[in-house]
Protein backbone atom coordinates (compact mmCIF):
# COMPACT_ATOMS: atom_id res chain seq x y z
CA UNK A 1 0.00 0.00 0.00
CA UNK A 2 1.14 3.54 -0.71
CA UNK A 3 1.21 6.15 2.06
CA UNK A 4 -2.31 7.44 1.45
CA UNK A 5 -3.71 3.91 1.29
CA UNK A 6 -1.87 2.95 4.47
CA UNK A 7 -3.30 5.98 6.29
CA UNK A 8 -6.86 5.02 5.32
CA UNK A 9 -6.23 1.44 6.39
CA UNK A 10 -4.96 2.61 9.79
CA UNK A 11 -7.94 4.96 10.15
CA UNK A 12 -10.26 2.01 9.61
CA UNK A 13 -8.32 -0.08 12.14
CA UNK A 14 -8.63 2.75 14.66
CA UNK A 15 -12.36 2.95 13.93
CA UNK A 16 -12.63 -0.79 14.50
CA UNK A 17 -11.08 -0.62 17.96
CA UNK A 18 -13.00 2.52 18.92
CA UNK A 19 -16.33 0.87 18.08
CA UNK A 20 -15.56 -2.57 19.47
CA UNK A 21 -13.92 -1.65 22.79
CA UNK A 22 -16.59 0.81 23.93
CA UNK A 23 -18.93 -0.73 26.52
CA UNK A 24 -17.49 -4.16 25.80
CA UNK A 25 -19.28 -5.83 28.71
CA UNK A 26 -22.70 -4.22 28.19
CA UNK A 27 -24.15 -7.58 27.15
CA UNK A 28 -24.29 -9.94 30.15
CA UNK A 29 -22.15 -13.06 29.99
CA UNK A 30 -23.47 -15.74 27.62
CA UNK A 31 -23.55 -19.44 28.61
CA UNK A 32 -20.74 -20.50 26.25
CA UNK A 33 -18.59 -17.58 27.40
CA UNK A 34 -18.94 -18.61 31.04
CA UNK A 35 -17.86 -22.17 30.17
CA UNK A 36 -14.86 -21.10 28.11
CA UNK A 37 -13.69 -18.53 30.66
CA UNK A 38 -14.05 -21.06 33.45
CA UNK A 39 -12.01 -23.62 31.49
CA UNK A 40 -9.30 -21.00 30.99
CA UNK A 41 -9.29 -20.28 34.71
CA UNK A 42 -8.88 -24.00 35.42
CA UNK A 43 -5.89 -24.03 33.05
CA UNK A 44 -4.42 -21.15 35.04
CA UNK A 45 -4.99 -23.04 38.31
CA UNK A 46 -3.68 -26.43 37.15
CA UNK A 47 -1.97 -26.31 33.75
CA UNK A 48 -1.02 -29.99 33.61
CA UNK A 49 -4.47 -31.25 34.47
CA UNK A 50 -6.70 -28.90 32.46
CA UNK A 51 -4.70 -27.85 29.36
CA UNK A 52 -6.76 -30.11 27.08
CA UNK A 53 -9.87 -30.27 29.27
CA UNK A 54 -12.14 -28.54 26.66
CA UNK A 55 -11.73 -31.63 24.45
CA UNK A 56 -13.73 -33.53 27.06
CA UNK A 57 -16.78 -31.57 25.88
CA UNK A 58 -15.93 -31.91 22.20
CA UNK A 59 -14.29 -28.45 21.92
CA UNK A 60 -10.86 -27.62 20.55
CA UNK A 61 -8.93 -25.53 23.11
CA UNK A 62 -7.21 -22.75 21.12
CA UNK A 63 -9.45 -19.91 22.33
CA UNK A 64 -9.11 -21.03 25.95
CA UNK A 65 -5.33 -21.04 25.62
CA UNK A 66 -5.35 -17.54 24.14
CA UNK A 67 -7.52 -16.21 26.96
CA UNK A 68 -5.20 -17.39 29.74
CA UNK A 69 -2.74 -14.43 29.75
CA UNK A 70 -5.58 -11.91 29.48
CA UNK A 71 -7.46 -13.43 32.42
CA UNK A 72 -4.27 -13.11 34.44
CA UNK A 73 -3.94 -9.48 33.40
CA UNK A 74 -7.50 -8.20 33.98
CA UNK A 75 -9.54 -8.34 37.18
CA UNK A 76 -12.75 -8.17 35.14
CA UNK A 77 -12.61 -11.64 33.65
CA UNK A 78 -15.38 -11.05 31.10
CA UNK A 79 -13.64 -7.94 29.81
CA UNK A 80 -10.30 -9.74 29.53
CA UNK A 81 -11.87 -12.65 27.64
CA UNK A 82 -13.83 -10.43 25.26
CA UNK A 83 -10.75 -8.31 24.62
CA UNK A 84 -9.13 -11.41 23.14
CA UNK A 85 -12.00 -11.67 20.66
CA UNK A 86 -11.73 -7.98 19.75
CA UNK A 87 -8.02 -8.37 19.01
CA UNK A 88 -8.72 -11.48 16.93
CA UNK A 89 -11.47 -9.62 15.09
CA UNK A 90 -9.00 -6.99 13.93
CA UNK A 91 -7.26 -9.78 12.02
CA UNK A 92 -10.54 -10.69 10.31
CA UNK A 93 -11.34 -7.21 9.07
CA UNK A 94 -7.72 -6.61 8.01
CA UNK A 95 -7.57 -9.74 5.89
CA UNK A 96 -10.92 -9.02 4.25
CA UNK A 97 -9.11 -5.92 2.99
CA UNK A 98 -6.00 -7.87 1.93
CA UNK A 99 -8.08 -10.48 0.07
CA UNK A 100 -9.77 -7.85 -2.09
CA UNK A 101 -6.45 -6.11 -2.57
CA UNK A 102 -5.04 -9.36 -3.93
CA UNK A 103 -8.08 -9.69 -6.20
CA UNK A 104 -7.18 -6.26 -7.62
CA UNK A 105 -10.20 -4.57 -6.06
CA UNK A 106 -8.33 -1.91 -4.08
CA UNK A 107 -11.13 0.67 -3.77
CA UNK A 108 -13.71 -2.02 -3.01
CA UNK A 109 -11.35 -3.30 -0.31
CA UNK A 110 -11.92 -0.15 1.73
CA UNK A 111 -15.69 -0.47 1.36
CA UNK A 112 -15.50 -4.15 2.42
CA UNK A 113 -13.34 -3.39 5.43
CA UNK A 114 -15.67 -0.58 6.55
CA UNK A 115 -18.80 -2.70 6.12
CA UNK A 116 -17.17 -5.58 8.02
CA UNK A 117 -16.34 -3.23 10.90
CA UNK A 118 -19.93 -2.04 11.36
CA UNK A 119 -21.84 -5.14 10.20
CA UNK A 120 -24.00 -6.43 13.09
CA UNK A 121 -23.15 -10.11 12.49
CA UNK A 122 -19.39 -9.56 12.63
CA UNK A 123 -19.54 -6.75 15.22
CA UNK A 124 -21.62 -8.84 17.61
CA UNK A 125 -19.47 -11.96 17.46
CA UNK A 126 -16.17 -10.10 17.63
CA UNK A 127 -17.28 -8.79 21.03
CA UNK A 128 -18.08 -12.22 22.48
CA UNK A 129 -15.64 -14.62 24.12
CA UNK A 130 -16.77 -17.56 21.99
CA UNK A 131 -14.97 -19.61 19.36
CA UNK A 132 -16.81 -18.35 16.27
CA UNK A 133 -14.83 -15.12 15.90
CA UNK A 134 -11.55 -17.02 16.18
CA UNK A 135 -12.71 -19.55 13.60
CA UNK A 136 -13.72 -16.70 11.28
CA UNK A 137 -10.31 -15.02 11.59
CA UNK A 138 -8.27 -18.15 10.93
CA UNK A 139 -10.41 -19.18 7.97
CA UNK A 140 -10.06 -15.72 6.42
CA UNK A 141 -6.26 -15.80 6.74
CA UNK A 142 -6.17 -19.36 5.38
CA UNK A 143 -8.32 -18.20 2.44
CA UNK A 144 -5.91 -15.31 1.82
CA UNK A 145 -3.01 -17.77 1.54
CA UNK A 146 -5.12 -19.88 -0.82
CA UNK A 147 -5.49 -16.88 -3.11
CA UNK A 148 -1.71 -16.38 -2.94
CA UNK A 149 -1.30 -20.01 -4.03
CA UNK A 150 -3.62 -19.35 -6.98
CA UNK A 151 -2.04 -16.04 -7.97
CA UNK A 152 1.66 -16.77 -7.32
CA UNK A 153 4.10 -19.44 -8.41
CA UNK A 154 6.07 -19.65 -5.15
CA UNK A 155 5.22 -22.43 -2.72
CA UNK A 156 5.66 -20.76 0.67
CA UNK A 157 1.94 -19.87 0.69
CA UNK A 158 1.19 -23.59 1.10
CA UNK A 159 2.72 -23.39 4.57
CA UNK A 160 0.59 -20.32 5.38
CA UNK A 161 -2.55 -22.20 4.34
CA UNK A 162 -1.49 -25.21 6.40
CA UNK A 163 -0.75 -23.18 9.54
CA UNK A 164 -3.95 -21.12 9.51
CA UNK A 165 -6.26 -23.93 8.51
CA UNK A 166 -4.76 -25.97 11.34
CA UNK A 167 -5.46 -23.03 13.67
CA UNK A 168 -9.00 -22.85 12.25
CA UNK A 169 -9.59 -26.51 13.13
CA UNK A 170 -8.12 -25.87 16.58
CA UNK A 171 -10.60 -22.99 16.90
CA UNK A 172 -13.63 -25.11 16.01
CA UNK A 173 -13.84 -28.41 14.11
CA UNK A 174 -16.59 -27.19 11.69
CA UNK A 175 -13.68 -25.44 9.95
CA UNK A 176 -13.63 -28.63 7.88
CA UNK A 177 -16.81 -27.42 6.13
CA UNK A 178 -14.72 -24.66 4.55
CA UNK A 179 -12.51 -27.04 2.54
CA UNK A 180 -14.47 -26.96 -0.76
CA UNK A 181 -14.29 -23.15 -0.73
CA UNK A 182 -10.49 -23.23 -0.96
CA UNK A 183 -10.67 -25.13 -4.25
CA UNK A 184 -13.25 -22.77 -5.69
CA UNK A 185 -10.71 -19.94 -5.28
CA UNK A 186 -8.70 -21.45 -8.17
CA UNK A 187 -11.28 -20.01 -10.58
CA UNK A 188 -10.28 -16.45 -9.69
CA UNK A 189 -7.52 -17.01 -12.24
CA UNK A 190 -8.92 -16.19 -15.67
CA UNK A 191 -6.11 -17.74 -17.76
CA UNK A 192 -6.50 -21.35 -16.81
CA UNK A 193 -5.60 -24.67 -18.39
CA UNK A 194 -5.57 -28.28 -17.21
CA UNK A 195 -1.95 -28.12 -16.08
CA UNK A 196 -2.64 -24.98 -14.01
CA UNK A 197 -5.76 -26.54 -12.49
CA UNK A 198 -3.96 -29.73 -11.46
CA UNK A 199 -1.01 -27.79 -10.02
CA UNK A 200 -3.20 -25.52 -7.88
CA UNK A 201 -5.42 -28.40 -6.72
CA UNK A 202 -2.31 -30.31 -5.61
CA UNK A 203 -0.84 -27.30 -3.79
CA UNK A 204 -4.06 -26.52 -1.96
CA UNK A 205 -4.49 -30.21 -1.13
CA UNK A 206 -0.95 -30.30 0.26
CA UNK A 207 -1.67 -27.33 2.50
CA UNK A 208 -4.88 -28.92 3.79
CA UNK A 209 -3.12 -32.27 4.27
CA UNK A 210 -0.36 -30.66 6.34
CA UNK A 211 -3.02 -28.94 8.47
CA UNK A 212 -4.82 -32.27 8.91
CA UNK A 213 -1.60 -34.04 9.93
CA UNK A 214 -0.81 -31.33 12.46
CA UNK A 215 -4.30 -31.68 13.91
CA UNK A 216 -4.05 -35.49 13.91
CA UNK A 217 -0.86 -35.25 15.96
CA UNK A 218 -3.08 -34.38 18.93
CA UNK A 219 -4.29 -37.98 18.94
CA UNK A 220 -1.66 -38.53 21.60
CA UNK A 221 -3.94 -36.54 23.93
CA UNK A 222 -6.30 -39.03 25.64
CA UNK A 223 -9.29 -36.70 25.24
CA UNK A 224 -8.82 -36.29 21.46
CA UNK A 225 -11.47 -38.92 20.64
CA UNK A 226 -14.07 -36.77 22.40
CA UNK A 227 -13.77 -34.00 19.78
CA UNK A 228 -16.13 -35.71 17.37
CA UNK A 229 -18.26 -37.54 19.91
CA UNK A 230 -20.83 -34.74 20.14
CA UNK A 231 -21.20 -34.36 16.35
CA UNK A 232 -24.27 -36.59 16.34
CA UNK A 233 -26.06 -34.05 18.51
CA UNK A 234 -25.82 -31.41 15.78
CA UNK A 235 -26.09 -33.46 12.56
CA UNK A 236 -28.88 -35.55 11.07
CA UNK A 237 -28.36 -39.31 11.35
CA UNK A 238 -27.75 -41.43 8.25
CA UNK A 239 -31.21 -42.94 8.21
CA UNK A 240 -32.76 -39.46 7.97
CA UNK A 241 -30.28 -38.17 5.36
CA UNK A 242 -31.06 -41.05 2.98
CA UNK A 243 -34.82 -40.91 3.40
CA UNK A 244 -37.62 -38.68 2.06
CA UNK A 245 -37.74 -37.04 5.50
CA UNK A 246 -34.67 -35.02 4.60
CA UNK A 247 -36.46 -32.76 2.08
CA UNK A 248 -38.66 -30.85 4.54
CA UNK A 249 -35.59 -30.48 6.76
CA UNK A 250 -33.56 -29.02 3.87
CA UNK A 251 -36.37 -26.59 3.04
CA UNK A 252 -36.68 -25.51 6.69
CA UNK A 253 -32.90 -25.10 7.04
CA UNK A 254 -32.76 -23.06 3.82
CA UNK A 255 -35.49 -20.75 5.08
CA UNK A 256 -33.81 -20.52 8.48
CA UNK A 257 -30.40 -19.47 7.17
CA UNK A 258 -31.96 -17.11 4.62
CA UNK A 259 -33.68 -15.31 7.50
CA UNK A 260 -30.40 -15.07 9.43
CA UNK A 261 -28.63 -13.53 6.45
CA UNK A 262 -31.48 -11.08 5.92
CA UNK A 263 -31.40 -10.11 9.60
CA UNK A 264 -27.65 -9.66 9.99
CA UNK A 265 -26.37 -8.68 6.53
CA UNK A 266 -29.51 -6.95 5.32
CA UNK A 267 -31.38 -7.22 2.00
CA UNK A 268 -29.32 -4.48 0.31
CA UNK A 269 -26.02 -6.28 0.94
CA UNK A 270 -27.45 -9.59 -0.24
CA UNK A 271 -28.80 -8.04 -3.44
CA UNK A 272 -25.51 -6.26 -4.10
CA UNK A 273 -23.62 -9.49 -3.43
CA UNK A 274 -25.24 -11.04 -6.50
CA UNK A 275 -22.90 -11.08 -9.55
CA UNK A 276 -24.54 -8.32 -11.59
CA UNK A 277 -21.67 -6.40 -13.16
CA UNK A 278 -19.99 -7.59 -16.34
CA UNK A 279 -16.53 -6.34 -15.35
CA UNK A 280 -16.48 -8.18 -12.04
CA UNK A 281 -19.03 -10.92 -12.64
CA UNK A 282 -16.45 -13.70 -12.46
CA UNK A 283 -15.06 -12.56 -9.10
CA UNK A 284 -18.47 -11.92 -7.62
CA UNK A 285 -19.83 -15.24 -8.85
CA UNK A 286 -16.96 -17.06 -7.11
CA UNK A 287 -17.41 -15.03 -3.92
CA UNK A 288 -21.18 -15.51 -3.84
CA UNK A 289 -20.95 -19.25 -4.59
CA UNK A 290 -18.28 -19.61 -1.90
CA UNK A 291 -20.70 -18.27 0.69
CA UNK A 292 -23.42 -20.64 -0.49
CA UNK A 293 -21.09 -23.66 -0.64
CA UNK A 294 -19.93 -23.06 2.93
CA UNK A 295 -23.54 -22.95 4.17
CA UNK A 296 -24.70 -25.89 2.04
CA UNK A 297 -23.57 -28.77 4.35
CA UNK A 298 -25.36 -27.09 7.26
CA UNK A 299 -28.51 -26.86 5.14
CA UNK A 300 -28.27 -30.51 4.07
CA UNK A 301 -27.20 -32.15 7.33
CA UNK A 302 -27.79 -29.68 10.17
CA UNK A 303 -30.06 -30.68 13.03
CA UNK A 304 -29.28 -28.13 15.74
CA UNK A 305 -28.63 -24.77 14.09
CA UNK A 306 -27.53 -21.38 15.36
CA UNK A 307 -26.97 -18.21 13.32
CA UNK A 308 -23.30 -17.99 14.34
CA UNK A 309 -22.53 -21.19 12.43
CA UNK A 310 -22.65 -19.26 9.14
CA UNK A 311 -20.53 -16.30 10.29
CA UNK A 312 -17.65 -17.20 7.87
CA UNK A 313 -20.01 -16.80 4.90
CA UNK A 314 -20.23 -13.06 5.61
CA UNK A 315 -16.68 -12.70 4.23
CA UNK A 316 -17.94 -13.56 0.76
CA UNK A 317 -21.26 -11.72 0.74
CA UNK A 318 -19.80 -8.49 2.14
CA UNK A 319 -16.81 -8.63 -0.21
CA UNK A 320 -19.01 -9.13 -3.26
CA UNK A 321 -21.38 -6.37 -2.12
CA UNK A 322 -18.42 -4.01 -1.64
CA UNK A 323 -17.32 -4.63 -5.23
CA UNK A 324 -20.83 -3.79 -6.42
CA UNK A 325 -20.86 -0.59 -4.37
CA UNK A 326 -17.59 0.51 -5.93
CA UNK A 327 -18.90 -0.38 -9.40
CA UNK A 328 -21.73 2.12 -8.81
CA UNK A 329 -19.19 4.97 -8.73
CA UNK A 330 -20.60 6.42 -11.94
CA UNK A 331 -24.08 6.41 -10.44
CA UNK A 332 -23.37 8.41 -7.31
CA UNK A 333 -27.00 8.85 -6.24
CA UNK A 334 -27.62 5.10 -6.27
CA UNK A 335 -24.26 4.43 -4.62
CA UNK A 336 -24.93 6.87 -1.78
CA UNK A 337 -28.48 5.60 -1.31
CA UNK A 338 -27.27 2.00 -1.12
CA UNK A 339 -24.62 2.94 1.46
CA UNK A 340 -27.17 4.90 3.48
CA UNK A 341 -29.64 2.00 3.53
CA UNK A 342 -26.87 -0.34 4.65
CA UNK A 343 -25.14 1.88 7.19
CA UNK A 344 -28.14 3.28 9.11
CA UNK A 345 -29.48 -0.10 10.35
CA UNK A 346 -25.91 -1.20 11.13
CA UNK A 347 -25.27 1.90 13.26
CA UNK A 348 -28.62 1.48 15.03
CA UNK A 349 -27.55 -2.03 16.01
CA UNK A 350 -24.25 -0.71 17.37
CA UNK A 351 -26.04 2.05 19.32
CA UNK A 352 -28.29 -0.51 21.00
CA UNK A 353 -25.30 -2.74 21.74
CA UNK A 354 -23.93 0.15 23.80
CA UNK A 355 -26.95 1.78 25.40
CA UNK A 356 -29.97 -0.53 25.09
CA UNK A 357 -28.70 -4.08 24.86
CA UNK A 358 -32.08 -5.59 25.73
CA UNK A 359 -33.44 -4.19 22.45
CA UNK A 360 -30.70 -5.53 20.17
CA UNK A 361 -32.07 -6.39 16.72
CA UNK A 362 -31.15 -10.06 16.98
CA UNK A 363 -32.84 -12.92 15.17
CA UNK A 364 -35.46 -14.87 17.12
CA UNK A 365 -33.02 -17.69 17.95
CA UNK A 366 -30.33 -15.29 19.11
CA UNK A 367 -32.73 -13.22 21.20
CA UNK A 368 -33.67 -16.38 23.06
CA UNK A 369 -30.06 -17.41 23.60
CA UNK A 370 -28.46 -14.09 24.45
CA UNK A 371 -31.29 -12.16 26.09
CA UNK A 372 -34.27 -14.24 27.18
CA UNK A 373 -33.43 -17.81 28.13
CA UNK A 374 -31.33 -19.50 30.83
CA UNK A 375 -28.26 -19.10 28.57
CA UNK A 376 -28.43 -15.31 29.04
CA UNK A 377 -26.31 -14.00 31.90
CA UNK A 378 -28.79 -11.36 33.05
CA UNK A 379 -28.38 -10.94 36.81
CA UNK A 380 -25.20 -13.04 37.13
CA UNK A 381 -22.94 -10.10 37.93
CA UNK A 382 -25.45 -8.63 40.38
CA UNK A 383 -26.08 -11.98 42.10
CA UNK A 384 -22.34 -12.56 42.47
CA UNK A 385 -21.83 -9.10 43.96
CA UNK A 386 -24.66 -9.83 46.38
CA UNK A 387 -23.05 -13.12 47.43
CA UNK A 388 -19.69 -11.44 47.96
CA UNK A 389 -21.29 -8.68 50.03
CA UNK A 390 -23.08 -11.20 52.25
CA UNK A 391 -19.86 -13.18 52.63
CA UNK A 392 -18.11 -10.21 54.23
CA UNK A 393 -19.81 -10.95 57.54
CA UNK A 394 -20.86 -14.62 57.27
CA UNK A 395 -20.15 -17.88 55.52
CA UNK A 396 -22.37 -18.37 52.45
CA UNK A 397 -23.12 -21.66 50.66
CA UNK A 398 -24.72 -21.30 47.22
CA UNK A 399 -26.63 -23.95 45.28
CA UNK A 400 -27.28 -23.12 41.64
CA UNK A 401 -29.28 -24.74 38.88
CA UNK A 402 -27.22 -26.64 36.31
CA UNK A 403 -23.79 -28.22 36.58
CA UNK A 404 -21.91 -25.92 34.20
CA UNK A 405 -22.69 -23.04 31.85
CA UNK A 406 -24.40 -19.80 32.81
CA UNK A 407 -24.89 -21.34 36.24
CA UNK A 408 -22.74 -22.10 38.14
CA UNK A 409 -19.80 -21.11 35.89
CA UNK A 410 -21.10 -17.56 35.47
CA UNK A 411 -20.78 -17.08 39.23
CA UNK A 412 -17.52 -18.97 39.63
CA UNK A 413 -15.72 -17.04 36.90
CA UNK A 414 -16.36 -13.80 38.84
CA UNK A 415 -14.97 -15.33 42.03
CA UNK A 416 -11.69 -16.49 40.48
CA UNK A 417 -8.64 -15.14 42.34
CA UNK A 418 -10.97 -13.49 44.86
CA UNK A 419 -11.14 -14.19 48.58
CA UNK A 420 -13.66 -17.04 48.70
CA UNK A 421 -12.89 -18.43 52.16
CA UNK A 422 -16.49 -17.67 53.16
CA UNK A 423 -18.14 -18.83 49.91
CA UNK A 424 -19.04 -22.27 48.57
CA UNK A 425 -20.77 -22.70 45.18
CA UNK A 426 -22.19 -25.95 43.81
CA UNK A 427 -24.36 -26.72 40.79
CA UNK A 428 -27.21 -29.13 41.58
CA UNK A 429 -28.75 -29.67 38.12
CA UNK A 430 -32.07 -28.54 36.68
CA UNK A 431 -34.96 -28.23 37.00
CA UNK A 432 -34.78 -27.68 40.75
CA UNK A 433 -37.23 -30.10 42.37
CA UNK A 434 -35.27 -30.58 45.58
CA UNK A 435 -32.03 -29.61 47.27
CA UNK A 436 -29.75 -32.68 47.34
CA UNK A 437 -28.72 -34.06 50.70
CA UNK A 438 -25.07 -33.83 49.62
CA UNK A 439 -25.38 -30.03 49.40
CA UNK A 440 -26.87 -29.77 52.89
CA UNK A 441 -24.01 -31.87 54.26
CA UNK A 442 -21.35 -29.70 52.62
CA UNK A 443 -23.15 -26.53 53.74
CA UNK A 444 -23.49 -27.55 57.42
CA UNK A 445 -20.81 -25.17 58.66
CA UNK A 446 -22.17 -22.18 56.73
CA UNK A 447 -24.29 -19.40 58.21
CA UNK A 448 -26.41 -18.70 55.12
CA UNK A 449 -27.58 -20.98 52.33
CA UNK A 450 -28.71 -19.56 49.00
CA UNK A 451 -30.29 -20.91 45.84
CA UNK A 452 -29.62 -19.12 42.53
CA UNK A 453 -32.10 -20.31 39.93
CA UNK A 454 -34.07 -19.18 36.89
CA UNK A 455 -37.73 -18.73 37.78
CA UNK A 456 -39.03 -21.16 35.14
CA UNK A 457 -36.72 -23.92 36.37
CA UNK A 458 -37.78 -23.74 40.00
CA UNK A 459 -40.18 -26.63 40.54
CA UNK A 460 -40.50 -26.63 44.32
CA UNK A 461 -42.19 -24.40 46.88
CA UNK A 462 -40.12 -21.93 48.87
CA UNK A 463 -41.76 -19.32 51.14
CA UNK A 464 -42.01 -16.07 49.17
CA UNK A 465 -40.49 -14.20 52.11
CA UNK A 466 -37.19 -15.97 51.39
CA UNK A 467 -36.82 -14.44 47.91
CA UNK A 468 -33.89 -12.04 48.34
CA UNK A 469 -33.51 -10.70 44.79
CA UNK A 470 -34.89 -11.08 41.29
CA UNK A 471 -33.17 -9.95 38.08
CA UNK A 472 -35.54 -10.14 35.14
CA UNK A 473 -34.76 -10.50 31.44
CA UNK A 474 -36.47 -8.48 28.69
CA UNK A 475 -39.81 -9.34 27.05
CA UNK A 476 -41.33 -10.92 30.17
CA UNK A 477 -38.69 -13.65 29.99
CA UNK A 478 -37.69 -15.70 33.07
CA UNK A 479 -35.95 -13.95 35.96
CA UNK A 480 -32.77 -14.98 37.73
CA UNK A 481 -33.71 -15.35 41.38
CA UNK A 482 -31.72 -15.52 44.61
CA UNK A 483 -33.48 -17.39 47.41
CA UNK A 484 -32.49 -18.03 50.99
CA UNK A 485 -33.04 -21.72 51.69
CA UNK A 486 -33.36 -23.36 55.10
CA UNK A 487 -32.97 -27.07 55.60
CA UNK A 488 -35.98 -27.27 57.91
CA UNK A 489 -38.25 -26.05 55.07
CA UNK A 490 -37.45 -29.19 53.08
CA UNK A 491 -37.75 -31.86 55.72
Amino acid sequence: MKNKGLIWFLVLIALYFALHLFKLTALPVFADESIYIRWSQLIIDDFNRYLFYPMNDGKTPLLMWLMVPFLRLFTDQLYGARLVSVLIGSISISFIFFILLKLKEKKAAYFAMFLAIINPFIFFHNRLAITDGLLFANLIVAYFFTILIVKNKNSWSILGLAVYFFLAIMSKTPALLFMPVFYLAIFFEEKMNLKFLIEKVLKISLGLLLAGLAFASFKVVPLFSQLFSVGGNFLQNKSTIFSPEIWPIIINNTVYFSKQLMTYLGPIVLVLALPAFAKTRRKQTILFLSGIIFILPLVLFGKVLYPRYILPSSLFFISSAAISIYNLRNKKTIQYLALLLIILPYLLFIKNAYFNVDQLQLSVKDREQFLEEWSSGHGIKEATAMIQDLAKTQKVAVATEGYFGTLPDGILLNLHNQNVDNIYVEGIGQPIREIPETFWQKARGFDLKLLVVNSHRLKMDIPQSQLLASFCRPNQAPCLQVWEIKEENFK
